[in-house]
C-alpha cells in the first residue's frame, strides 16, 4: 500500500531529553544542562547524522526563556538554534516539555494567553535559522503531564485529583499557541506527542472492566481537545491535528487495578498484550492522519531488543496501510535522572567524556543499523517480518508480587521448621530465585525494575510471609543498592549474572574490620558481628583503610563456613536469618574488590533512607502477627467479642497508619533526599509502637494456649520484637524529639 510522502530528511530519528520541571522538592529539572546537551549541540547532532539520525527533537526551557512576564531571552537555546544550521539538521521543537515559568499558573485564565506568546516570540526566533518548514511539538504528553502534574502532584503545579482540569488547560494553552504560531509563521507543522496506551482488564477483577476501558479511552482526550472534538469551547479544530505523535514505552500497556500501584504491566508474551502495530491502526483510524512513533526506548541492556521489537510491529503497521513516517529513539543520549542523578543508561549516545565527544552503545548501533536496513527493505516490498527472540524487560510491581504469591506456599512451610533448627531458609530463596525476585532491583536490562514505593511494598509483602527472609532479602537489595549506585557497571553485570544472594555486613566488634592493599589484593584482619546468611551469603564488607576510610569490598564468593562462630546467634526470634559472628582475619581479597570511593557507604540520603526498607518488612510482620491471632481466635469462637474487636481495632489502625507514614517517609526522600531524614526517624518511630502494639493485641488476645508452639502467633511475635531492637531505635527517637522541640517548627507535615 503507497504511503504519504514524509516530510522529515530520515525515518529514524533522536530526541534529547529536555525536561524542564520543578519537583516536589522545590528543584528545578534541566536535562538539558545536566546532560551538556545545551552545550555540546553540535557535537551531538554530528555524532547522531553519523548514525543515520538526521530529524531530532529537541527543545527550548521556557522557565529559562521568560523569566520575567514579556521579556524573551532566547540566549538558552542560542547553541541548538546555530547548530542545526550548522550542521543541517532537522529539529522538531518541544515548546513546554512539563517546564513553565515560576511566575506562571497553568490553572489560571490568562496562563493560554501567557504560553502563545511565548510561542509566538519562539516561533519567529526559530524560523530565522530554519531553512525549510519549522516543526514544533507545542506542549509535550499532555496527558502524562495532567496525571503527574495534576492528579498525583509529582511535579509543578504539584496539584492532586485536579488532573482533568489541567489536561483542560494544557490543551488550550496549546491551541492557543498554534494558531499564534500560525499567524507568525505561516506553513509552520506541528508534531503532537501523546503516550499509546493499552490498558486491559484484570480478568481477576471482572468487576473493574468499565473502569479500564475508561483509562484505555483517556488516553485521546488530549488529542480530542486539539481537534475540537471534546470541549470545542477551548477553540481546537480539526486543522490543528497535523502529524500525531505517539510516545511508547514498555510499561505503556498494564491491567487494570484499583490501587495504580498494584497494576500488572503487560509485555510482549502475555495472553492480554496488544501488539503494537494494532494500536498505531487504531490511532491512525481514529484521526486519520499520518503517525510517528514519537518516542520509544527502554534502558540497559534491553535497548537493542526493544528497538528490534518495536521497529518489527511498525512496519508490519505499515505494511498493513498505517501511514506511518518515522520512528525517534528517546532519549538518544544518557542522562542524570530527575530525582536521583543517577546514570540514566538508556540512549544510543552515553554521557558526555571531558571533551565533549560520548561513547556510542555498541549493541543499540547495532540494532539501528539492522532496522534501517529492514526499512529500506519494507520500501521495496522485500522485507518480511523477523523472528525475534523473547524480549526481557523490566519486573513491575503487580508482576513482582504475583511471582512473590507463586513462592509463598514454600516460604510459609519452610519458616516454621527452619525456626525450630536455625538453619537457612534454603529452599525459600530456591523459590526466590526461581521466581526472578532477586533481581527485581537491578536495571530492566538485568532483569529488574523495580524501585522506590514498589520495593516497600514486595518486602511487607514477604515479611507476611517470613521475616527471617524478608530481612535476608532486604540486605541483598541493600547490597544490590550500592553496588549500583557507586560500583562499576561490570560489577553489576557480574554480580546479576552470578545469581548470588548477597549481604551487607557492617556491624563489628572492636577494633573491627581493617583491610590493607597489598599487591596480591585487599588483606582483611578483624571480623564482623550479626553477619546475617553467614556461609549462604555473599558479603559486601565495609572494612577501614588507613588514611582513606571506610571502603566496600565485595567478596569474590560465599565465605567458608569454618570462619564462623554459629554460637554467637543463639536468639529467641528471627533464628533463621544466621547473623552470625565471621573472623575475617588473613582473608585476602583480590584487586579491584572495592566499590565505589571511600565513605560512600555512609553517604546520605542512601544510607539512613534505607531504613524504610526493613520498616515495610517489619509492618509486614505486624500484618502477620495479627492474621496469625484472628486465625486462633476464629477457632475459639472469639472472633465476635467486642473486647478483641476493641483490642484489635486500634492495633490494625496503628499499623495501616505506620505503613502509610513510611510510603509518604518513600515519596519524601524521593522528593527531598537528606532533608527527608528526620522523617525517616519519624517512621521508625511509629513503625516500633504499631508493631509492639499488634505483638501486645496478638499476646492478650489468644492466651497462653495460642503462645504455645506451633501456633503461629508465638514465633511469629519473637521474630518482630525481634526485629524491631536493630538497628539502634531509640537513636531515631531521640532524632525525632530533638526536631520536634528544637526544629524550626514542631508540625510534620
Amino acid at each position: 500500500m503507497s504511503q504519504p510522502a514524509s516530510p522529515f530528511a530520515s525515518f529514524f530519528m533522536g530526541g534529547f531529553e529536555c525536561s524542564s520541571h520543578r519537583l516536589p522538592s522545590g528543584r528545578r529539572v534541566d536535562v538539558l544542562d545536566s546532560s551538556g546537551h545545551d552545550r555540546l549541540a553540535a557535537q551531538d547532532y554530528r555524532a547522531v547524522q553519523a548514525l543515520g539520525l538526521r530529524t531530532i527533537r529537541d527543545g527550548l526551557r521556557w522557565p529559562l526563556i521568560e523569566r520575567r512576564r514579556g521579556e524573551y531571552d532566547f540566549s538558552s537555546v542560542k547553541e541548538q538554534w546555530s547548530a542545526a544550521g550548522e550542521t543541517g539538521t532537522q529539529v522538531i521543537w518541544d515548546l513546554m516539555h512539563y517546564g513553565y515559568p515560576d511566575w506562571a499558573d497553568p490553572f489560571s485564565d490568562d496562563f493560554a494567553q501567557a504560553f502563545a506568546a511565548y510561542a509566538r516570540s519562539a516561533g519567529e526566533f526559530l524560523a530565522q535559522s530554519t531553512a525549510s518548514e519549522l516543526w514544533v511539538c507545542p506542549v509535550n504528553e499532555i496527558s502524562f503531564f495532567a496525571w503527574e502534574g495534576g492528579q498525583v502532584g509529582q511535579m509543578a503545579p504539584f496539584a492532586q485529583g485536579r488532573g482533568h482540569e489541567l489536561k483542560r488547560q494544557l490543551a488550550r494553552a496549546s491551541i492557543a499557541a498554534m494558531r499564534a504560531l500560525r499567524e507568525a509563521v505561516p506553513g509552520v507543522r506541528f508534531l503532537h506527542a501523546e503516550p499509546l496506551i493499552a490498558v486491559e482488564p484484570d480478568p481477576e477483577r471482572p468487576h473493574e472492566a468499565g473502569d479500564a476501558q475508561g483509562f484505555h479511552h483517556s488516553q485521546y482526550e488530549a488529542l480530542d481537545m486539539l481537534a475540537g472534538r471534546l470541549y470545542p469551547e477551548l477553540g481546537g479544530g480539526e486543522d490543528l491535528l497535523d502529524l500525531v505523535g505517539a510516545n511508547y514505552y514498555p510499561v505503556n500497556q498494564w491491567q487494570h487495578h484499583s490501587q495504580h500501584e498494584l497494576r500488572q504491566i503487560l509485555t510482549p508474551g502475555d495472553d492480554c498484550h496488544r501488539p503494537l502495530s494494532e494500536l498505531l491502526r487504531e490511532l491512525h483510524e481514529r484521526y486519520q492522519r499520518p503517525v510517528v512513533l514519537a518516542e520509544t526506548g527502554t534502558e540497559g541492556a534491553a535497548r537493542a531488543g526493544w528497538l528490534r521489537h518495536v521497529c518489527a510491529e511498525v512496519l508490519t503497521a505499515r505494511a498493513g496501510g498505517v501511514p506511518v513516517l518515522g520512528v525517534c529513539l528517546y532519549p538518544v543520549a544518557d542522562h542524570p535522572g530527575w530525582t536521583d542523578d543517577r546514570h540514566c543508561p538508556n540512549g544510543l549516545l552515553g554521557l558526555a567524556g571531558p571533551s565533549g565527544e560520548r561513547p556510542v552503545d555498541p549493541d543499540l548501533a547495532a540494532a539501528l543499523r539492522e532496522v534501517q536496513a529492514w526499512e529500506r527493505d519494507s520500501r521495496s516490498g522485500t522485507w518480511t517480518p523477523p523472528e525475534l527472540p523473547t524480549l526481557h524487560l523490566g519486573l513491575d510491581l503487580g508482576r513482582a508480587l504475583r511471582r512473590l504469591a507463586g513462592a509463598a506456599p514454600v516460604i510459609l512451610a519452610e519458616a516454621p521448621l527452619r525456626h525450630a533448627d536455625g538453619g537457612f531458609p534454603e529452599a525459600s530463596f530456591s523459590a526466590l530465585r526461581g521466581a526472578g525476585l532477586l533481581s527485581v532491583t537491578l536495571p530492566e536490562g538485568l532483569g529488574g525494575g523495580l524501585n522506590g514505593l514498589d520495593v516497600l511494598e514486595l518486602l511487607r509483602s514477604l515479611g507476611r510471609l517470613s521475616l527471617p527472609v524478608a530481612r535476608l532479602l532486604e540486605g541483598h537489595v541493600n547490597a544490590l543498592s550500592l553496588i549500583w549506585r557507586y560500583g562499576t557497571p561490570d560489577q553489576l553485570r557480574e554480580v546479576a549474572q552470578s545469581g548470588s544472594l548477597l549481604s551487607v555486613w557492617n556491624t563489628e566488634a572492636a577494633p573491627g574490620l581493617q583491610a590493607e592493599r597489598t599487591p596480591g589484593g585487599w588483606a582483611l584482619s578483624g571480623n564482623k558481628t550479626f553477619a546475617s546468611g553467614a556461609e549462604f551469603v555473599r558479603p559486601l564488607l565495609p572494612a577501614e583503610v588507613e588514611g582513606e576510610g571506610r571502603v566496600m569490598l565485595l567478596a569474590p564468593a560465599a565465605l567458608p563456613p569454618e570462619r564462623f562462630d554459629h554460637a554467637f546467634w543463639q536468639p529467641l526470634g528471627m533464628r533463621a536469618s544466621v547473623s552470625a559472628r565471621v573472623d575475617l582475619g588473613g582473608l585476602t581479597l583480590p584487586p579491584g574488590s572495592e566499590v565505589g570511593a571511600p565513605g560512600d557507604y555512609y553517604r546520605q540520603p542512601e544510607f539512613g533512607g534505607g531504613a524504610l526498607r526493613f520498616l515495610a518488612a517489619q509492618l509486614g510482620g505486624a500484618e502477620a502477627v495479627i492474621g496469625a491471632a484472628r486465625e486462633v481466635l476464629s477457632r475459639m469462637g472469639r472472633q465476635e467479642d467486642p473486647v478483641q474487636q476493641l483490642r484489635f481495632a486500634a492495633a490494625a489502625a496503628q499499623v495501616e497508619a505506620a505503613w502509610q507514614t513510611v510510603r509518604e517517609g518513600g515519596r519524601r526522600l524521593e522528593a527531598h533526599g537528606e532533608a527527608a531524614l528526620d522523617y525517616v526517624a519519624l517512621c521508625r518511630v511509629v513503625t516500633e509502637e504499631a508493631a509492639l502494639l499488634a505483638c501486645e493485641a496478638a499476646e492478650r488476645a489468644v492466651g497462653a494456649r495460642g503462645l504455645l508452639a506451633p501456633h503461629d502467633p508465638e514465633r511469629l511475635i519473637r521474630d518482630l520484637r525481634h526485629y524491631l531492637r536493630q538497628p539502634a531505635p531509640d537513636a531515631a527517637r531521640l532524632q525525632v524529639g530533638a526536631r520536634t522541640l528544637t526544629g524550626a517548627t514542631a508540625r510534620w507535615s
